[in-house]
């Protein structure tokens, strides 16, 4: 939705698509949450919970970043590039870790 999003010209349309990102950022925090607490046994959910906490310290020098990076290609540009360079990551991480992400022993893919 933020690839989208930074391609839009109308406002109506922008506010559609930042209220679906929004709704659909909501929605994979609490999975993420809840698969966390699930995957981590009692001693360790709290120092797990900690540690995503500490991944999220690192978003302000992100933005920072994107404030030199607007004055400098523009604001779709930038949007474009932490979006797609985002999302490149997830892929390269769903690749690397596809046995640990989908173990074949799973009750969801048994048939």
């Amino acid at each position: 939705m933020l690839l989208v999003f930074a391609q839009i010209k109308t406002l109506s349309a922008a506010m559609a698509c930042l209220m679906l990102a929004g709704i659909s950022q909501s929605m994979s925090m609490i999975a993420i949450a809840v698969i966390l607490m699930r995957s981590a046994s009692g001693p360790f959910r709290g120092r797990v919970m900690g540690v995503r906490m500490m991944v999220i310290y690192g978003l302000p020098l992100g933005l920072l970043a994107a404030g030199s990076l607007i004055d400098l290609i523009g604001f779709a540009a930038t949007v474009t590039l932490y979006a797609g360079t985002g999302l490149m990551l997830m892929l390269a991480i769903a690749m690397h870790w596809r046995d640990d992400l989908w173990p074949l022993h799973a009750p969801a893919n048994a048939r």
